[in-house]
């Protein structure tokens, strides 16, 4: 069971549970026990997990997410986007409500582009959440995800911080653009490796400049 920082109370609703692979049925179940005792909404697991998870959860308001990383390789986009369509197909089958895709920002623009034609086939009842590394995000590039966003019906917008350098991540400064910039209709949800300093640091920034997302807002602990 994770343990939490004093800014979160047991039944937080800005909390969310980042699970790893679990291979044994009876962690599994463990996991699940401690998600409905913690009061969590939202978690989410990889993509072997989702079908026993939801056994588990069913019966339960909880959200069951699986991500996947969208990565530009041999394949070509093309083959890259029927791969990623064919996936999402399968977990949301298999009771996912959602997805989390992770990208990179220099393949956002290709991938809005060819997802747009097929999103509401894929995401029928289901939700999309976008994902990036805020690090990568300047300052000029905040119209574009905004945008993106929009276009697709994202509903959320999952920063990351994959290195945190500490101050010279700039990551105050980061968050604080993307506040100044806010032009979507989404939440905002963040994984930040249970990093408390850094969380409290958005809580803070966000009460300040934009409180109307306070009630947006979700942490994803490592479970």
């Amino acid at each position: 069971m994770i343990e939490m920082d004093e800014i979160f109370s047991d039944s937080d609703k800005r909390l969310a549970f980042w699970c790893e692979c679990v291979g044994d049925t009876s962690d599994l179940a463990g996991m699940a026990d401690d998600v409905i005792k913690s009061n969590v909404h939202l978690i989410s697991v990889p993509q072997d997990m989702i079908p026993l998870m939801w056994v588990y959860l069913e019966k339960t308001d909880v959200k069951i997410l699986t991500r996947f990383d969208f990565l530009h390789g041999d394949k070509g986009l093309d083959t890259q986007i029927y791969d990623l369509a064919a996936n999402i197909r399968s977990v949301c089958r298999q009771g996912a409500s959602g997805v989390q895709i992770f990208l990179n920002m220099r393949d956002f623009e290709d991938f809005i582009k060819n997802i747009s034609l097929v999103r509401d086939d894929l995401f029928f009842a289901h939700d999309l959440y976008l994902g990036m590394d805020i690090s990568e995000i300047g300052i000029n590039d905040w119209a574009d995800v905004f945008r993106g966003l929009r276009t697709v019906r994202a509903r959320a917008l999952v920063l990351t911080l994959k290195e945190d350098m500490k101050n010279r991540s700039d990551f105050v400064g980061r968050v604080y653009s993307m506040l100044q910039n806010w032009d979507a209709d989404c939440e905002l949800h963040f994984v930040l490796n249970n990093n408390f300093d850094r969380i409290d640091q958005v809580i803070r920034l966000v009460e300040s400049e934009r409180p109307e997302l306070s009630g947006k807002l979700q942490f994803f602990l490592d479970y």
